[in-house]
């Protein structure tokens, strides 16, 4: 059974830090947490992200440390990667799947040691404890007792080096070690979710404050600055990331932020093959979890539906607002609830993330769309709404990451 030491507990960590430097006093309700939206300004903290370095305070993700005789046998059948040969120190990124083949969500697993794995992401507690009968492990939450820091952008290792007094130009991705950042003890994995170079700084909450001053410091000639939730949602939908909810909806015992049952949209439910996530399934290890789905769908010719990336026509939603003589707002935030995908007539699949990408200066979002009317360079309709009337709006299909079409440029 899962042990929880979980209630409501507002700001992060961080929060005597962040909450200062909001001067905007706007906050993300974040499972149980709240973080800032923006600290400056979306623009300039997309910038730092992508031009120098960026912290973000990703503390809310849910963590559960797995422990026990039986926690790498119990892992190998939870997710659809193999962590046979899983080294201690090195970090998966794995979806883990119900058994009709549908990902419950999605995140990173760390191998601390022989018998201790650490799931950082969605909460799935309820999952867990359904499918752990049998084994010999025991799962704690310790969501409340571990605040995370992610490092992120172009100079992220340069700031890591002067915070550590240590080289860091050879660890490699994927990979999770102890070091000493303002005299506490910090876990540095090479990981982050902005597509830029980057690092995700996980300590006990008692010692955040004392890694934020020092970080903070160590990162100011380098041109650091902290990011809000409104720049790290950009940024992973530039870098073409998805995240359970807005652009899958769970599968298996689907639950909100404090555990309680949520009405399953089937719809939505996606299979890894959907999702981007194919790459991450072993059918080699033997049985797991979503197995025999999994591979009734590969042998059937693969997943119905492919993701895509959509370059919308911001220009048409922006004339729907002056035709009713209105000022134009084109996405103000990022539209998480899906949205229609025709093509001839018909609804296709669905679009979700829909977002100004600052980094492109394009409107962004992904496309789940019948794999027969998913070719690159196609143009398919999406239906938005504007003051209460839908309307459509063309987007091109394209290739992700969005940051590709930038670099090549």
């Amino acid at each position: 059974m899962t042990e929880s030491h979980n209630t409501d507990f507002g700001g992060t960590a961080f929060n005597s830090r962040t909450a200062p430097l909001n001067y905007r006093v706007r906050w993300s309700a974040w499972d149980r947490y709240h973080v800032a939206d923006e600290f400056v300004g979306l623009n300039e903290e997309m910038k730092a992200i992508r031009e120098a370095a960026a912290i973000l305070d990703m503390s809310p993700l849910t963590k559960l440390d797995v422990t026990g005789r039986d926690a790498a046998a119990f892992m190998n059948y939870l997710i659809t990667r193999d962590v046979s040969n899983m080294e201690v120190g090195q970090i998966y990124f794995t979806p883990w799947c119900d058994h009709n083949g549908k990902v419950i969500s999605d995140g990173m697993v760390f191998r601390i040691e022989e018998n201790r794995f650490r799931i950082t992401g969605d909460p799935s507690e309820s999952w867990l404890n359904h499918v752990s009968e049998g084994y010999e492990i025991s799962i704690t939450d310790v969501t409340h007792e571990r605040a995370i820091l992610s490092l992120q952008g172009p100079n992220s290792t340069k700031v890591l080096e002067a915070a550590t007094n240590e080289d860091w130009s050879k660890f490699k991705f994927s990979r999770v070690r102890i070091a000493d950042i303002g005299g506490v003890e910090v876990e540095v994995a090479r990981q982050g979710f902005t597509g830029e170079r980057g690092y995700e700084l996980c300590v006990a909450t008692g010692d955040a404050v004392t890694m934020w001053d020092t970080v903070m410091s160590a990162g100011e000639p380098f041109g650091l600055q902290p990011a809000g939730y409104l720049a790290v949602d950009r940024a992973r939908i530039e870098a073409g990331l998805i995240i359970p909810g807005p652009d899958y909806t769970n599968g298996g015992l689907s639950e909100d932020e404090v555990g309680a049952p949520i009405p399953v949209d089937e719809e939505n439910q996606s299979s890894p093959f959907e999702l981007r996530l194919g790459q991450f399934v072993d059918f080699d290890k033997g049985d797991f979890c979503g197995r025999d789905a999994l591979l009734t769908e590969k042998e059937s010719g693969g997943a119905s539906k492919k993701m895509v990336g959509l370059l919308f026509d911001w220009r048409a939603i922006a004339n729907a607002y002056l035709e009713q003589d209105i000022a134009p707002v084109v996405v103000p935030n990022t539209i998480w609830m899906p949205l229609p995908v025709i093509k001839d007539d018909k609804k296709i699949g669905r679009a979700t993330s829909v977002t100004w990408g600052p980094t492109l200066q394009k409107l962004i979002g992904f496309g789940f769309l019948d794999k027969e009317h998913a070719s690159l360079g196609e143009t398919v309709s999406v239906e938005f709404d504007v003051n209460g009337k839908t309307i459509p709006v063309s987007a091109e299909i394209v290739a992700l990451p969005f940051l590709e079409l930038q670099r090549a440029k």
